[in-house]
C-alpha cells in the first residue's frame, strides 16, 4: 500500500434513479486517492456496483458529479473517451469476446484505441499474460478456459490500456470457490505495485487484507467508511455491525 498523494476520483452528491422511482444511489460523496485501495462492501442491492459503474459513466448519474484526475466526467464531453481509457474495468462475468483468442482479446483495444502497432501490442499481451500466470494460453479461446483463467485474462485486458485506476465489480462472484484464490493473487500483485484500485467485493478477508479504506454501503448510501480495522474490528454503526454478523465477520 502507498501513501496517497492526490485525489484521482472525487464523487460529489451522486444520485442515481432508475425508472424515476428506484433510488439506487442517494447523495454519495467519496474520494479515492492515487495509490489507494478502496473496497466497497455491503448487502446485495445496496448500490455498490451502480456506484462503481458511475465512476466511468457506464451508468450516467441522475445528479451529482464524478471528477477524474481533476476533470468532471460528462458523457457529452469531447474528451470522455480519452478519460475512460485511463479507467480500467473488470466485471463479474469476464465479458471476453468468444470469437477472439486470448491474445486477440488483450490486443484489440491497444491496437484500435491507443494505435499501438501489432508487434508491440502482442509483446505487451505476452508480458501481461506472464503477470497473471497464463503464458501458455496465448492462442486459447475463452471457451477453453476455466472461470478463473477467464477473469485473469480480463484483468490483463484491462491492464493493456495502461489505466491510472482499476475498478473491480465483484471479480470473484462468478467463480467456483477453488478459482477465487488465483484471481485474488493477481489482484494482490497489483496492490503491491501501487495500482489505484476500487473493489466491490464480498471477499471480506481480502478486503481487510489489502484495503487502505473500506466503505460500507446500504440502501444506496455510504453508512460508514474507515480503515479495515475501523470497519471490521470497531464498526460504529448498527447497520454495519448487523451486516458483518450476517457474513460471520463480526
Amino acid at each position: 500500500m502507498q501513501t496517497p498523494s492526490k485525489d484521482i476520483i472525487v464523487v460529489n452528491g451522486l444520485t442515481k434513479t432508475f425508472k424515476g422511482t428506484i433510488h439506487a444511489l442517494t447523495g454519495v460523496d467519496m474520494v479515492v486517492h492515487k495509490g489507494e485501495v478502496v473496497s466497497i462492501i455491503g448487502p446485495s442491492g445496496s448500490g455498490k456496483s451502480t456506484l462503481l459503474r458511475c465512476m466511468n459513466l457506464m451508468e450516467t448519474p441522475t445528479s451529482g458529479s464524478v471528477i477524474f484526475e481533476g476533470q468532471t466526467l460528462d458523457i457529452k464531453s469531447k474528451n470522455i473517451n480519452q478519460l475512460r481509457e485511463k479507467i480500467g474495468m473488470v466485471f463479474q462475468s469476464f465479458n471476453l469476446f468468444p470469437h477472439l483468442s486470448v491474445l486477440e482479446n488483450i490486443t484489440l483495444s491497444p491496437r484500435l484505441v491507443l494505435k499501438i502497432e501489432e508487434e508491440k501490442a502482442n509483446q505487451l499481451a505476452i508480458d501481461l499474460l506472464a503477470k497473471v500466470g497464463l503464458t501458455d494460453k496465448v492462442e486459447a479461446y475463452p471457451n477453453q478456459l476455466s472461470g478463473g483463467q477467464k477473469q485473469r485474462v480480463a484483468i490483463a485486458r484491462a491492464l493493456a490500456m495502461k489505466p491510472d485506476v482499476m475498478l473491480f465489480d465483484e471479480p470473484t462472484s462468478a467463480l467456483d470457490p477453488e478459482m477465487v484464490g488465483e484471481v485474488l493473487s493477481v489482484m494482490r500483485s497489483l496492490v503491491l505495485e501501487g495500482m489505484t484500485m476500487v473493489i466491490v467485493t464480498h471477499e471480506m478477508a481480502f478486503a481487510k487484507e489489502v484495503s487502505d479504506r473500506v466503505i460500507f454501503m446500504s440502501d444506496g448510501q455510504i453508512v460508514e467508511m474507515g480503515t479495515p480495522e475501523d470497519i471490521f474490528v470497531h464498526p460504529k454503526e448498527e447497520r454495519t455491525k448487523t451486516f458483518l454478523k450476517r457474513v460471520n465477520v463480526f
